[in-house]
């Protein structure tokens, strides 16, 4: 017996196309802002490294004067430019956030959800440490948004796009 047609495949269960993530616009917005961040933080890093190489210039250390010690004169560059390498990491971390934001990806909620409540302890123990009425007054406003974007994080709804 001869077939023209192929043998009958076993029957497999029903085909269900993959289900589409929608990724929410706050999510989309906090990475755009983690974006721009970076770019600022990148910026400000390159300018100290700028900064390094201009403070160790025989020039600068001639307009100087006798008034700046040479402790901080020796000291300028070095300082600079770890400050600048610092800055440096903090926008590449930024960016990796921002990355982790749009794809959906845990660490990235974790991350999040850490760099706000670090940024909320660090506004109150400034405004505490600064001992003025004017820095305890402003402590609402410095921690506002870190708290909104806080309570963003936890929304079920938002925390179901970094679930997978």
């Amino acid at each position: 017996m001869t077939y023209d047609q192929p043998p009958p495949q076993p029957v497999q269960g029903p085909y269900y196309p993959p289900v589409q993530r929608h990724r929410p616009f706050g999510v989309t917005l906090l990475a755009i802002l983690e974006i721009l961040y970076g770019i600022v933080v990148l910026l400000g890093g390159l300018v100290l490294f700028g900064v390094a190489y201009l403070v160790g210039s025989q020039d600068l250390i001639d307009q100087l004067g006798p008034n700046v010690p040479q402790w901080l004169i020796n000291a300028g560059p070095a300082l600079f430019g770890a400050l600048g390498l610092v800055l440096v990491i903090m926008a590449i971390i930024a960016f990796l956030l921002a990355w982790g934001f749009l794809k959906g990806k845990h660490w990235a909620w974790v991350l999040g959800i850490v760099f706000m409540v670090l940024n909320i302890l660090g506004s109150v123990i400034s405004a505490v440490g600064s001992g003025s009425l004017s820095g305890i007054a402003t402590l609402g406003f410095s921690i506002l948004i870190p708290v909104i974007i806080l309570i963003y994080l936890l929304l079920p709804s938002t925390k179901a796009w970094f679930t997978q």
